[in-house]
C-alpha cells in the first residue's frame, strides 16, 4: 500500500525532534517494516526531494503572503494559501505516482482544497478548541477560525482519527461524526546512544527533567512559579530543561526561568532540543520527569519518559490521564496549579528507589501497548476500510 502523508512541516534534513514530525517519522518506519511505502509531503522553505531510511520526503516552498493586522484573518489567509499550494502538488503527484490513500494532518485545514478520488483520512493532530483555550497566544476569534478550518477540512476525508480520547469526543460531537481513537505508536530505533551530556555535565548529579517545546502551553510558567522554592527545599537537586530555545518565546522563557530560580540559578541547566541519541540518556538518568502541559494530544515526551521507566508528573485533564494512572505508573497534578505540581514533585522526591523502580516498570508496561505491531496495524485497517468503502 502506498500512503501519502500531508503535513504542515517536516525537517528539511535529519531526524525530527518535535511532536507531529516525530509521529510521521515513526509511523513511516513502521509501515516500511510491514511492507508498505510511505511518502511525506510538507511545506518548507524550498522545493526539495530526498529519501531517508526508505522514507520518500517532498517539501514544497510555501511563503507567507503578508501580515494582516487582524490576527484571525492573517491566520486564515496563510493557512488557506498553504493548503492550496500543497493540494496543487498533490494533484501533480497523483498523475505520476500510485497512491492508495492520503492522510492529512488536521492542522491549518490542509484538506479543505482536496477533492480527488483517492480516499483520504484526517489525523486530529490537535483541535484548536481545546489546544488553545487555556492560554493567550491566540485571540478567541483566531481560535474559532482555526477550529472552523479543522472541522471543514474533515468534510473532505472519509475517516477521522485522533490519538487523544478527549479530542476525539469533542471533535466528534462538534462535527456530528464518529472519530476513532488510534494512539501514537512508539519504537526506540536508536542503535547507539551519545552520552556526552551525562559524562561531561550531569555525571553524579541528581536532577528533575523537563523536555519539550518551551512554550506557555507546555507549562513553563507553572514550573517557573515554584522553581526557586523547589530548589531551596531540595538542595541535592538540579533542574534540567531541554527544548527549542532558538525562537523568541523560547528565549523569553530561558530568561524567565533563570530569573525565577533566584540565587539557585546555578542549579538550573537549559539546553536547546537534542537529537534522540543524546536526549534519551538524559531521560534515563533523570530522577523524575515533570510535564505540566495545559493541553496535549497524547504527549510524545510522556511516552518517551514512561518507556524509559521514569516517574512522570503530568496534568490531569490534558490527556496524560490516558497514559498515567495516578499513584500506579506515574503521578497527576491539577492543570495550571503550581502548588499542586510542587506537592506532587515532593511526593516523587520522597519516594525510595524501589517505589520509583516499581512505578517505572508499570509505566513501561503501559507504553508496550503502543508498539507499532499493535498501533500501526489499527491504522492499516483504517486505510483498508476507506479504500474498500
Amino acid at each position: 500500500m502506498n500512503i501519502l502523508f500531508v503535513s504542515t512541516d517536516y525537517p528539511e534534513r535529519g531526524q525530527p525532534t518535535t511532536g507531529f514530525p516525530n509521529y510521521l517519522y515513526r509511523v513511516s518506519l513502521s509501515l516500511i517494516q510491514l511492507g508498505h511505502k510511505p511518502i511525506i509531503l510538507a511545506s518548507g522553505r524550498w522545493d526539495a526531494h530526498r529519501v531517508e531510511q526508505g522514507i520518500e520526503i517532498w517539501t514544497v516552498r510555501v511563503t507567507g503572503i503578508g501580515n494582516c493586522k487582524l490576527q484571525s484573518l492573517d491566520y486564515a489567509v496563510n493557512a488557506l494559501h498553504k493548503g492550496y499550494i500543497l493540494n496543487k502538488k498533490i494533484k501533480k503527484m497523483l498523475r505520476k505516482k500510485q497512491i492508495d490513500v492520503i492522510q492529512f494532518t488536521s492542522l491549518q485545514g490542509l484538506a479543505i482544497f482536496y477533492h480527488e478520488n483517492i480516499p483520504a483520512v484526517l489525523r486530529l493532530s490537535s483541535y484548536a478548541k481545546t489546544a488553545f483555550a487555556t492560554f493567550q497566544t491566540y485571540s478567541p476569534r483566531t481560535v474559532k477560525v482555526m477550529a472552523f478550518l479543522e472541522r471543514y477540512s474533515a468534510k473532505n476525508c472519509k475517516a477521522v482519527f485522533a490519538p487523544c480520547r478527549m479530542n476525539a469526543e469533542i471533535f466528534g460531537y462538534d462535527c456530528n461524526r464518529k472519530v476513532k481513537v488510534i494512539e501514537t505508536p512508539f519504537v526506540n530505533d536508536i542503535q547507539e546512544y551519545d552520552n556526552k551530556y551525562i559524562e561531561n555535565i550531569l555525571k553524579g548529579k541528581k536532577y528533575v527533567l523537563f523536555f519539550g517545546a518551551l512554550y506557555a502551553e507546555k507549562g513553563i510558567l507553572i514550573i517557573s512559579e515554584i522553581l526557586e522554592k523547589f530548589l531551596r527545599e531540595n538542595k541535592e537537586y538540579f533542574f534540567v530543561f531541554i527544548g527549542n530555545t532558538w525562537h523568541s518565546e523560547g528565549e523569553q522563557f530561558v530568561q524567565l526561568l533563570k530569573r525565577k530560580a533566584g540565587r539557585y540559578v546555578d542549579r538550573v541547566l537549559i539546553w536547546n532540543a537534542l537529537p534522540h541519541k543524546q536526549l534519551y540518556p538524559v531521560i534515563m538518568q533523570a530522577d523524575f520527569v515533570v510535564l505540566p502541559s495545559l493541553m496535549e494530544n497524547l504527549s510524545n515526551a510522556c511516552i518517551e519518559a514512561m518507556y524509559f521507566r521514569r516517574v512522570v508528573i503530568g496534568t490531569n485533564g490534558a490527556s496524560f490521564e490516558q497514559l498515567i494512572e495516578h499513584g500506579e505508573n506515574g503521578l497527576l497534578c491539577k492543570i495550571g496549579d503550581s502548588e499542586d505540581l510542587l506537592e506532587k514533585m515532593q511526593i516523587a522526591v520522597h519516594m525510595d528507589k524501589n517505589e520509583k523502580f516499581q512505578m517505572g516498570i508499570k509505566a513501561k508496561r503501559r507504553i508496550s501497548r503502543l508498539k507499532p505491531e499493535y498501533v500501526v496495524k489499527q491504522l492499516i485497517q483504517l486505510y483498508q476500510y476507506v479504500i474498500r468503502n
